[in-house]
């Protein structure tokens, strides 16, 4: 996970820099690493600030949105296994979500996993 710094941080560095025209110099005075500076020349370069850029959610959704409608599509489909509703569910709603997430949603309205008793040929202590 890359460390996030402040923008006052990333002024003070930058303003060094412009003053020494040195990299690794500015570098080393405040402890960040070469590429950091890089990234943040080119950030300034193309945007003209030092903010940190908003990062977009990409890939599936982590949460359901409409519990209520997903309630009622669980009831009134048939199904043996959770990993049955996945590709159910992207044709009912428009939109993929994981496994885990249709799982999670399942315990959050209360159901439960099937329990399977298999016997062991043991007597019962």
């Amino acid at each position: 996970m890359p460390k996030i710094y402040s923008e006052d941080l990333r002024r003070k560095v930058m303003e060094f820099y412009r003053k020494s025209g040195h990299k690794s110099n500015t570098c080393t005075t405040f402890n960040i690493a070469r590429t950091t500076l890089d990234d943040w020349i080119l950030l300034e370069q193309q945007t003209g600030q030092l903010a940190q850029p908003k990062l977009v959610n990409v890939g599936r959704p982590s949460t359901i949105k409409d519990l209520a409608s997903f309630k009622v599509f669980v009831e009134n489909t048939k199904f043996s296994q959770a990993k049955d509703l996945v590709p159910l569910f992207k044709n009912q709603f428009g939109y993929a979500v994981s496994y885990d997430v249709i799982l999670a949603t399942l315990h959050k309205l209360g159901w439960t996993h099937k329990k399977r008793v298999s016997s062991t040929g043991r007597p019962v202590k």
